[in-house]
C-alpha cells in the first residue's frame, strides 16, 4: 500500500498525461459533487460541516484527503509538463463577492489546472510535426 501511494502521490515524483487522465472521471465526480453542494448548502461561497450533524466529520475528513490527493498528483502532472508548480499556490485564495453571489477561485483555479494537466503533453515526449 505505501508502495503504491509513493509510486502515485509523490510530490518530486513524475505523471504522464496518461496517468494523469485515469484519475480525471474521479476528480470531475469530486468537483461537480463540490459544485453541486455549494450550490445547495453553501453560504457565501463555503460549506459548514457542522449544518450535516454527524455526517459532516465524515465529509470534511473525504474532502481533505482528495484535496491533499488531487493537490500531490496535479503537481506531478504539471512537473513531467514542465510548468512551475507555484500554479498550485493559487488555489490557496477563497472568495470573492460577485452581485450577491460569492466566486471560489480555489475552485476556478482547480477547474483551469485540471484541463492544464489533462491536455498539457509531457516535457520529455517529441511531438512530430
Amino acid at each position: 500500500m505505501v508502495a503504491w501511494l509513493a509510486d502515485h502521490f509523490d510530490w518530486n515524483g513524475r505523471t504522464s498525461r496518461d496517468e494523469y487522465r485515469r484519475w480525471l472521471p474521479l476528480i470531475i465526480a469530486f468537483e461537480l459533487a463540490l459544485l453541486w453542494s455549494l450550490a445547495a448548502f453553501g453560504r457565501n461561497g463555503r460549506l459548514h460541516f457542522e449544518d450535516f450533524g454527524p455526517w459532516g466529520a465524515a465529509l470534511l475528513l473525504l474532502g481533505i484527503l482528495y484535496m491533499i490527493g488531487w493537490t500531490l498528483l496535479t503537481a506531478r502532472r504539471l512537473r513531467s509538463a514542465g510548468i512551475t508548480r507555484r500554479w498550485l499556490l493559487l488555489a490557496l485564495f477563497v472568495n470573492i463577492p460577485i452581485a450577491d453571489t460569492f466566486v471560489t477561485i480555489a475552485l476556478v483555479v482547480t477547474l483551469i489546472l485540471i484541463v492544464v494537466a489533462t491536455l498539457a503533453p509531457d516535457r520529455n515526449t517529441v511531438t512530430a510535426i
